[in-house]
């Protein structure tokens, strides 16, 4: 090459460095913009989508959002997990396509529940669990409702009840879409629902409880709490692993209320347990709203909930020799220290899971391994105790190591 040419080049170069440079380190700025001509979706959630047949190659879809950047170029954002780990894909848009897509969104909200393609993939599992809820709650509580005492209307009234819990979920979910996720929370509100029932009725009615008055109140309560916990998903717009974690501080609020209620005394019988159930009912509804926030701010997986539960209850075992070493004997230091430690388990996991993804699989080994190990501790402190000498804090101490050394080689095992 000549000379005068490389020296060209070279002088080019040194004057576009800069304009390079600059390039290298824009930043793109965009405004996330409806997805519809009336500007009401601003993103399509995993219920959206199965109602609107959208996006059907996309397995584990999480969301679709569209972005408009400075340069007027559209952006549509969709996505997913597979096998554990987030993705991502971003489609550049011109504002035709994006006049279709919203078009094409504008016709599908419009279409009847009939033309719709519907996900199924939870309902068979949820008319089972109903069918159990009746076999166990809503059956037995009918018999106390109508005050059957004989042994043949008793009976029947039992069948006709079953029957009715598998025809009644079974037609009004024929034409409506049931994921696993509504599966998971109609479970969560069928059962518990009943515990909040009787603690709502206990506070309402403290004197003037009946038999019968319970048994209506089991009856309604686990079929409003299954109602409502279905309806949940498709207005939260739930992923499986988001109604989890739902259910599992659920269970934390309602099992942390009524251990306050316990540690400061509220159901002493000179009391009234009015402050007791209020201070339950407060604490389950504090339980379900950081179940919600978890899951609208954090990726949980269901197996990772379940990972957080056996967290919880990790935290609450190795409280306890703690509680104990200081030589209280008192029932109330051992709930409070057990739910001290609960919350500390839960808050300690969760940012573990920050940048875990656990299988559903993987999640009960995890919980497996916690309880295997707690065992192994105290069936190795058992033998040991031939002559009765260890105490509690002896068991209670190799309940807590074994149950720490499962959870934490388990954990490792299967962590990132």
């Amino acid at each position: 090459m000549p000379k005068n040419s490389s020296l060209l080049l070279a002088a080019l170069a040194i004057l576009l460095l800069p304009a390079l440079a600059a390039w290298a380190e824009e930043v793109r700025t965009e405004e996330q913009v409806p997805l519809d001509p009336e500007g009401k979706v601003q993103e399509i959630t995993p219920a959206l989508r199965t109602r609107l047949g959208l996006f059907p190659e996309i397995g584990d879809f999480q969301s679709a959002r569209l972005f408009l950047g400075q340069d007027q170029v559209y952006v549509l954002e969709i996505a997913w997990q597979r096998q554990g780990k987030r993705w991502r894909q971003r489609q550049l848009l011109s504002p035709a396509a994006v006049d279709s897509l919203r078009l094409d969104l504008r016709r599908r909200l419009t279409l009847p529940p009939a033309g719709l393609q519907l996900d199924h993939s939870g309902r068979g599992e949820l008319i089972l669990d109903q069918i159990l809820l009746s076999l166990l709650a809503y059956g037995p509580a009918m018999n106390v409702m109508l005050d059957l005492d004989s042994a043949r209307p008793a009976l029947a009234s039992h069948m006709l009840t079953t029957a009715t819990s598998f025809y009644l979920p079974y037609r009004l979910t024929q034409h409506r879409s049931v994921t696993p996720a509504h599966r998971q929370l109609a479970q969560f509100g069928g059962t518990r629902g009943i515990a909040y029932g009787l603690i709502f009725a206990d506070l309402l009615f403290e004197k003037d409880r009946t038999s019968r008055s319970d048994g209506a109140t089991v009856l309604s309560s686990a079929a409003l709490g299954s109602a409502l916990g279905f309806k949940g998903v498709d207005w939260r717009g739930s992923t499986h692993g988001q109604a989890e974690v739902w259910a599992v501080m659920g269970d934390f609020g309602l099992l942390g209320g009524l251990g306050i209620a316990y540690t400061a005394g509220l159901y002493e019988k000179d009391r009234s347990r009015r402050w007791g159930d209020g201070m339950a009912l407060l604490a389950s509804g504090a339980g379900l709203y950081c179940g919600d926030w978890l899951g609208q701010h954090r990726d949980y997986t269901r197996g990772d909930a379940y990972v957080l539960r056996a967290g919880g209850f990790l935290g609450a075992l190795l409280a306890l020799p703690l509680v104990n070493a200081t030589g209280i004997e008192s029932g109330r230091a051992h709930v409070g220290g057990a739910l001290a430690g609960m919350a500390a388990g839960v808050g300690l996991n969760d940012h573990l899971l920050k940048r875990q993804d656990f299988s559903f699989g993987q999640g009960l080994i995890v919980s497996g391994g916690e309880l295997a190990g707690a065992l192994l501790g105290l069936g190795l402190t058992y033998l040991a105790d031939t002559g009765g000498h260890f105490d509690e804090l002896a068991y209670f101490s190799s309940a807590a190591l074994g149950g720490l050394g499962g959870f934490t080689l388990t954990f490792r095992a299967f962590s990132e």
